[in-house]
């Protein structure tokens, strides 16, 4: 007797077990519908996402004044030469008069070192960081003529002695300008590679000042020296500048005198006595140094924005003063400085078989770092001449070597290295 087949049933799932031991869940199916929008929530969120055009990262991207104030921290000589050339943008930021314009006042005074002889050596820039350190390049333009002043980082170049040829140039954009020949006449002699640049914020105007005197012999007339100036691209020839007014003595030392420019104004300093021109109006005034020291122990330097007076006191210690030049008034700028500590480092860096006599330079980032140079009766001979740094926050001194020449000195002038242009 066959016995009936069984239809095969299939076994129950097991049984889902709760976190309470319970062999049943009651809210599983809650759970499972939560979960399941949950997860659809999400995947419409990330597809949502991906449609959405990505956040752009590259410097394109950023708006106008933060690109203006990023390129404005670039060196002047990498913004003409590279930067500009990017792209149309940037080209229209850095050739803007607010962009130009922001970088001559942001930009802190250097000193250039201009050699007598461009066959010897380039230019050389000095300049100081925030952490104290000294920096040195090249400057490289194209002219080969000596550099006899500086002025809001162009400058003024004179090639020829008697009757120079003088350019205007900004090394940094090679820009060039050339004035007008000077005048020409019997016995007319204008000094050496000793002309004045300055700027007039009023007029918006550079002009250039020419010391002259006539050739004839002592005793001279108060005729016999003066000032020639000429407005940079408004006068097509020079005008005379009385200086009658000035002391005789005075009046002839215009013409033996390096001039020193600051801002709005150019000086002319010797021993006690000071003659300050205004370039706005043109007048020319005679100030009192506040002590009565030898002439050797004054020493003007111009730190770019006004004229500074280091008055010798000691072997290896000057007191400063700066000059409130709209009054011809000195007041103190800082604490003596005093290198009494150095003097054992100072008399290593000296040439050997030479007297140890420091002489003040220039300023570097007035008045952070100042610049000096050991006594000019000692380079007959040398191949390399030193220079010292002595930076007044950090009491650290800084050394660099120059090639020398016999032909004349050093010349050291407080620059900008910046964009600007006569326009």
């Amino acid at each position: 007797m066959l016995r009936p087949k069984l239809a095969s049933r299939k076994p129950p799932p097991p049984r889902r077990s709760c976190t309470n031991g319970s062999d049943s869940d009651p809210h599983s199916d809650i759970l499972s519908r939560e979960s399941m929008i949950y997860i659809r929530s999400r995947a419409y969120y990330f597809r949502r996402c991906k449609k959405k055009r990505p956040m752009p990262t590259n410097i394109e991207s950023l708006p106008t004044d933060l690109l203006f104030e990023i390129l404005l921290r670039m060196p002047a000589d990498h913004l003409y030469e590279r930067a500009r050339l990017v792209c149309r943008r940037w080209c229209h930021i850095i050739h803007s008069h607010a962009f130009i314009n922001a970088q001559m006042h942001g930009a802190t005074y250097g000193l250039l070192l201009s050699p007598p002889n461009w066959i010897i050596t380039l230019p050389r820039y000095v300049t100081a960081d925030a952490d104290g350190g000294i920096h040195t390049s090249k400057i490289t333009h194209l002219s080969k003529s000596r550099v006899v002043a500086t002025c809001n980082g162009l400058e003024l170049e004179a090639k020829g002695y008697q009757f120079p040829r003088l350019v205007i140039v900004n090394p940094a954009t090679k820009q060039s300008f050339h004035l007008p020949p000077l005048p020409t006449g019997v016995n007319v002699i204008y000094a050496v590679l000793r002309y004045g640049f300055a700027y007039s914020a009023a007029s918006l105007a550079y002009k250039v000042i020419a010391p002259y005197h006539f050739g004839q012999s002592p005793p001279r007339l108060e005729t016999d020296s003066g000032l020639d100036v000429l407005t940079v691209g408004i006068d097509e020839s020079w005008r005379h500048v009385e200086v009658h007014h000035l002391p005789d003595h005075f009046r002839q030392f215009l013409f033996f005198m390096d001039p020193l420019t600051s801002e709005g104004f150019v000086h002319w300093g010797r021993g006690r006595y000071c003659a300050t021109m205004d370039v706005e109006t043109e007048i020319i005034t005679l100030s009192e140094a506040p002590h009565q020291y030898h002439e050797n122990n004054y020493k003007y330097l111009s730190t770019g924005r006004c004229l500074s007076l280091l008055v010798a006191c000691g072997d290896l210690s000057w007191e400063v003063w700066e000059m409130k030049a709209e009054t011809g008034e000195w007041r103190k700028a800082l604490p003596n400085v005093d290198l009494g500590a150095k003097k054992c480092m100072i008399q290593q860096l000296a040439p050997k078989d030479a007297p140890r006599v420091l002489v003040p330079l220039g300023w570097v980032n007035y008045p952070q770092v100042l610049a000096f140079y050991f006594g000019e009766d000692i380079y007959h001979g040398c191949q390399w001449r030193p220079f010292i740094f002595y930076n007044l926050d950090t009491h650290k001194l800084h050394y660099i070597e120059l090639p020398q020449s016999n032909i004349s000195e050093y010349g050291a002038f407080p620059h900008k290295n910046n964009l600007t242009w006569l326009s």
